[in-house]
């Protein structure tokens, strides 16, 4: 079984999950926009059309979907952990995903981790950065 974090962006989908790929090291496996469907394209107003549907990243052997909902959807309350294999790595990754946006926990030991932290990154994601307990 695997779980996938499901992300709703309001126009910048495809932006936000280029960046993730560069910064966590994965891959587009899909990036389709309105435009690509046809049969659905002819119903969305211009605007629109180049708007995600379905984004996916393979990280590993783990997966990020997306899409953007903007004032379709209306969905909040969601995060993203990840757990990187180093206390280098978490900070690395903490680093990039808080430039241009706003860390609610400083990167930093947790009683629980050697590295630890919280950030919202500038496309309103909140990111949690965790290293393994031991290394």
């Amino acid at each position: 079984m695997k779980v996938v974090a499901n992300i709703d962006f309001d126009g910048d989908c495809r932006e936000a999950f280029t960046e993730y790929a560069r910064i966590l090291g994965g891959e587009v496996r899909a990036m389709i926009s309105h435009r690509d469907m046809p049969g659905i394209a002819d119903n969305v107003p211009e605007d629109r059309l180049d708007r995600i549907l379905h984004a996916w990243i393979d990280i590993g052997d783990q997966a990020l979907m997306g899409q953007d909902m903007g004032d379709f959807a209306g969905r909040k309350g969601y995060s993203v952990t990840v757990s990187a294999d180093s206390v280098e790595d978490a900070r690395r990754i903490f680093e990039a995903l808080s430039k241009g946006g706003e860390a609610a926990i400083p990167f930093g030991p947790q009683p629980w981790s050697p590295g630890f932290g919280m950030t919202q990154d500038r496309f309103g994601v909140t990111w949690v950065i965790d290293s393994p307990a031991t290394e």
